[in-house]
């Protein structure tokens, strides 16, 4: 992705305040800093539409739920398979 595009994406991400509407300042800073390194990740624009609403939708089930953000992020990272072996399986899942 070019750097302007990367700049415009990130900038998008934190100036939507209804990302983390219902969020600590902390799980918000934690879930932006994730989206981020997606977004750096990623290989086009159009991967930013789609990092931007799945962080709504984390945001929304953790403060509807009150589930950590880190947890989702985990339960999501652990469903794409990019935890690393063994890092999941000493630490109980907290609903």
């Amino acid at each position: 992705m070019k750097p302007s595009t990367l700049e415009r994406l990130i900038d998008q991400l934190l100036e939507d305040e209804a990302l983390t509407q219902g969020l600590s300042e902390s799980e918000a800073q934690e879930l932006l800093t994730w989206l981020i390194a997606l977004l750096e990740e990623g290989e086009d624009e159009q991967d930013g539409a789609h990092v931007r609403a799945l962080g709504k939708r984390i945001a929304q089930l953790a403060a509807r739920h009150r589930v950590p953000v880190e947890e989702l992020i985990e339960l999501v990272e652990l469903a794409w398979g990019d935890l690393p072996q063994g890092e999941s399986e000493d630490r109980p899942l907290l609903a």
